[in-house]
């Protein structure tokens, strides 16, 4: 198949939601523009890459449009922060939540032991790797798994409505 429509299809299928993710992070639709370009950018330079068994490829996009936003913000050296119903989504697949969703999900977070809480936010929130997360926090790279693992069974058990928070084949 050809190169360039296959591009096409993608720029098509997720520019939306990839554009309303980004914007309802920033303040400057001109800087929501050009973030979104550069995700799609990212995208066509690593989709040879790619590995399919490993994550769904809306998954991969929303991890590129997220990590852009967050580069973005490390870039400023700002300290403005997302909010925790816009930091955690439950999977990749919702990109654009409804803001009740996103209220059960900031509670039932809220209910989690502190240190699961933590490593959600340092893995999700500030892009940070497990074997980071495992440093940073003075635990074994296996604790921080397992309890990375525990904290997404109770949040399936808070959330059973909504069923599908996972890890999106992100661990590292």
């Amino acid at each position: 198949m050809n190169t360039s429509f296959v591009y096409e299809r993608l720029y098509k299928e997720y520019r939306p939601v990839v554009y309303s993710y980004i914007s309802a992070r920033l303040s400057s639709r001109e800087d929501a523009e050009d973030l979104c370009q550069h995700v799609f950018v990212k995208l066509y330079k690593a989709l040879d890459t790619f590995d399919g068994e490993k994550a769904s490829l809306s998954t991969f996009v929303y991890q590129l449009a997220h990590n852009a936003v967050i580069d973005y913000y490390r870039t400023l050296h700002t300290h403005t922060e997302l909010s925790e119903e816009d930091a955690f989504l439950p999977s990749a697949e919702n990109v654009v939540m409804d803001r009740a969703r996103a209220a059960k999900i900031a509670e039932a977070l809220r209910q989690l032991p502190q240190q699961q809480r933590d490593i959600l936010i340092l893995r999700f929130y500030r892009g940070r790797t497990l074997v980071q997360i495992a440093q940073e926090m003075e635990l074994t790279y296996d604790t921080v798994v397992s309890r990375q693992k525990s904290a997404f069974e109770k949040l399936r058990k808070l959330l059973p409505d909504l069923c599908s928070v996972t890890v999106g084949g992100l661990d590292e």
